[in-house]
C-alpha cells in the first residue's frame, strides 16, 4: 500500500492542503493518523472500511454540505490510488447526497456595482479582477506582478485548475485601479496584516503555528488566502443586501457567491462572443482552436464597456471601440475610391484608343442587324 505521503507527491499545494485535511480527520475517526493510514488498508476487511466510512460520513455532520462531499472523496481518491474499490452501491450509500442547500446566481453589472461600493481596496481590486476577466479566486491569489503586461495577464499553468497556461484580458477599469490605487498601498495592507497576524499567532499553543507570521513581502497581487478574500467579498455581496437566506438549520442560502463573477463574465462575453468567452475561461477544446484564431485584445475591447462598473470606464471603453471602427471603415473607404479612381482612370484611357471607337460601331452594327431578324 502507498503511503499518504506518496499519494500527495507533485500534486498543487492546494490540493495537498484539502487531501490533508480529510485524511487527518478520518484517520483520527479510526484511531490512527496520517502516516499510518497505509498500514490500516493493508489489515483493514471489506465489511470494516465500509462500516469505518459510513460512521466517517455520519460524523461530519457539522461541517456544510459540501464539504462533507469533499471530504469524503478525497478518502475515496486515497482509496483507489490503493487499489480499493467500493462498490457504487455502498458509496452510494457513503456520499453525502447532495441538495439544494446552494444556489449560484450570476450577479448583474449593475449587481457587482452595489457590491463594489461595500468592499475595501483589496475586495476592490480582486471584484474588479474576477469581473473583468473571469478567471478563479483560486487562480487570482496566484497571479504575481510580474505576470502582468498592461491589460494582459500571463497566467501560468500551475495557478490554472486543468494546468493549462493561458492569457486574459483585463478592463482598462480594472488596470487603472490596480496601478493608481491598490498596488501603491499594497505594502501598508501587507504591514497591518502582518501586525494582526503577530497578535493571533501569539495565542497558538505550538512553536510551529507561532513562526508562521505573514511576510511583508509577497509579490501576488492579491496577496492572502483564498479563504481570506472569499471571506471579504462575501461580506460585501451581504452588506449590499445579497445576503438572501432562506435558512437551514446547518447553512444558510446564498443566492450570490464569488465564483457567481466567473458566471457573470460568460454570460456577458459569452452573449457577444461565445468564443471569445470560452477562449479567456481555459475551457477545454478553446485553447487548441479559437485561441489561435482570435486577437483577443481586439475582440475584448468590443465588448469590454459591458464589463466596466464606472460609467465613465465603459464609456470611455465604448468610445475607444467606435473610434477603431471609424478608422476602419474610413480606410476601406478610401481603398475604395482609389479603386474607383484606378477604374476612371483605365477607362478614360479605353475610350481614347481608336480600336475602342471602331469596337463600339461594330457592336451597334450588331444590334441593329438583330433587331431586324
Amino acid at each position: 500500500m502507498h503511503s499518504v505521503q506518496v499519494f500527495l507527491t507533485r500534486r498543487k499545494p492546494e490540493t495537498i492542503k484539502v487531501y490533508k485535511r480529510s485524511l487527518i480527520r478520518f484517520a483520527d475517526h479510526i484511531g490512527s493518523d496520517i502516516d499510518h493510514l497505509h498500514e490500516y488498508l493493508e489489515g483493514v476487511s471489506k465489511e470494516k472500511l465500509t462500516g469505518d466510512l459510513l460512521t466517517f460520513a455520519d460524523s461530519l455532520k457539522d461541517l456544510g454540505q459540501n464539504s462533507q462531499r469533499n471530504m469524503v472523496a478525497s478518502v475515496m481518491s486515497f482509496l483507489s490510488y490503493n487499489d480499493i474499490i467500493v462498490p457504487k452501491a455502498q458509496r452510494t450509500q457513503i456520499v453525502p447526497k447532495k441538495g439544494d442547500l446552494f444556489r449560484d446566481k450570476a450577479p448583474s453589472a449593475d449587481e457587482v456595482r452595489r457590491v463594489y461600493e461595500f468592499l475595501p481596496p483589496i475586495g476592490k481590486a480582486t471584484l474588479l479582477l474576477l469581473f473583468s476577466t473571469g478567471i478563479r479566486i483560486g487562480e487570482a491569489i496566484q497571479v504575481k506582478e510580474k505576470d502582468r503586461e498592461g491589460k494582459i495577464i500571463h497566467l501560468k499553468g500551475e495557478y490554472t485548475k486543468n494546468s493549462r497556461g493561458r492569457d486574459v484580458v483585463m478592463s482598462q477599469e480594472c488596470q487603472s485601479y490596480l496601478e493608481d490605487i491598490w498596488l501603491p498601498q499594497k505594502s501598508d495592507y501587507l504591514k497591518a496584516a502582518q501586525n494582526r497576524n503577530v497578535g493571533l499567532l501569539g495565542q497558538m499553543k505550538t512553536p510551529e503555528k507561532r513562526a508562521g507570521i505573514k511576510k511583508l513581502e509577497d509579490d501576488r497581487i492579491i496577496p492572502c488566502t483564498k479563504s481570506t478574500i472569499y471571506e471579504i467579498l462575501m461580506r460585501g455581496f451581504k452588506n449590499a443586501g445579497f445576503d438572501a437566506s432562506a435558512g437551514t438549520k446547518d447553512r444558510a442560502k446564498y443566492f450570490y457567491h464569488p465564483h457567481g463573477l466567473r458566471k457573470s463574465f460568460r454570460s456577458i462575453v459569452g452573449s457577444q462572443n461565445p468564443d471569445l468567452a470560452e477562449t479567456l475561461m481555459g475551457h477545454e477544446g478553446y485553447l487548441n482552436q479559437s485561441y489561435l484564431r482570435l486577437d483577443v485584445v481586439k475582440e475584448y475591447e468590443k465588448v469590454e464597456h459591458l464589463l466596466s462598473l464606472n460609467s465613465n470606464a465603459g464609456m470611455n471603453s465604448r468610445v475607444k471601440v467606435l473610434e477603431q471602427e471609424k478608422e476602419a471603415l474610413e480606410s476601406r473607404l478610401k481603398a475604395i475610391e482609389q479603386s474607383q479612381a484606378t477604374l476612371e482612370a483605365t477607362k478614360a484611357r479605353a475610350h481614347a484608343d481608336p480600336m475602342y471607337a471602331d469596337l463600339m460601331a461594330r457592336i451597334e452594327r450588331m444590334e441593329a442587324e438583330i433587331k431586324k431578324k
